[in-house]
């Protein structure tokens, strides 16, 4: 499995809040009517047109957005929606592509997933953040002088880095190995794929020792976008079966500093 350090992400957002009656399913005119304002909305945003992002946002939420920085996205896309309430709230999730500030990938666009949060008055949809959930902390609810008004939202349409988490998960799902077992028998041989599908070129690397008998090798070290390397086990005719835990062989990818561990175990002919 591929591991990350944390320290990969520079900052981070505030924690979203969670809906109830997930994966609750609307009525088609109503999930029309959200699915055709968020579009807009997020339109507007990979437009620049901040001031007539304005009007999809909620009267209580207003001053929030005025003073909240607003990122040009490169393009979206609508993922999925879950509703509450009674179909009066609901939490999108949003594909945005945008410019991340990661390690290795600066200038560099990034397709990462953000909430985004609506409710429904006097019979259309608004973007809004929930400002109490905004001002939650471990110690209690902070007041707005001491919240700010840069403080970053649980909704996510303003601040352009989401939460860690998500950015990790997205960068994860980019750059892949197709497994991370190898059951080899002495004299026998195994592939593994990584395939990098960031928008910017990684290297490869096969870090650390082997057990005695095995050995591991590249076909290439470096991986444009949508190209892929094999990693190729072997395992020596007179390798003895494993008696206990697998044996590892490691592949670092730079620059995002992941690291997959195949996990290899040599059974007896």
């Amino acid at each position: 499995m591929p591991r990350f350090p944390f320290a990969f992400i520079l900052c981070a957002i505030a924690a979203a809040q969670q809906p109830a009656d997930l994966f609750t399913k609307a009525p088609p005119e109503v999930d029309a009517a959200l699915r055709a304002r968020i579009a807009k909305f997020y339109q507007f945003h990979v437009e620049g047109k901040f001031r007539q992002a304005e009007a999809l946002v909620a009267e209580d939420t207003k001053d929030f957005f005025y003073s909240a920085n607003k990122p040009r996205y490169l393009s979206f896309e609508i993922s999925r929606i879950d509703y509450s309430d009674e179909f009066r709230k609901a939490k999108g999730t949003i594909i945005v592509e945008t410019i991340v500030p990661v390690i290795g990938f600066a200038d560099r666009p990034l397709k990462v997933p953000i909430p985004s949060y609506w409710k429904l008055e006097n019979g259309d949809w608004f973007w809004y953040v929930d400002q109490e959930a905004l001002n939650k902390t471990p110690w209690g609810t902070r007041k707005a002088s001491e919240a700010g008004a840069g403080s970053s939202p649980p909704g996510g349409a303003a601040p352009a880095i989401p939460d860690p988490r998500q950015l990790l998960d997205s960068i994860a799902a980019q750059v892949t190995a197709d497994k991370n077992a190898l059951r080899l028998t002495p004299g026998s041989s195994g592939e593994v794929t990584i395939r990098n599908g960031l928008p910017g070129a990684i290297t490869l690397a096969i870090e650390g020792g082997l057990a005695k008998g095995l050995a591991a090798r590249l076909d290439r070290a470096e991986l444009k976008t949508g190209e892929k390397a094999v990693v190729t086990v072997s395992a020596r005719n007179d390798m003895p079966a494993t008696s206990q835990a697998p044996h590892i062989v490691a592949v670092r990818a730079q620059p995002t500093n992941q690291l997959f561990e195949i996990q290899v175990t040599v059974a007896a002919k």
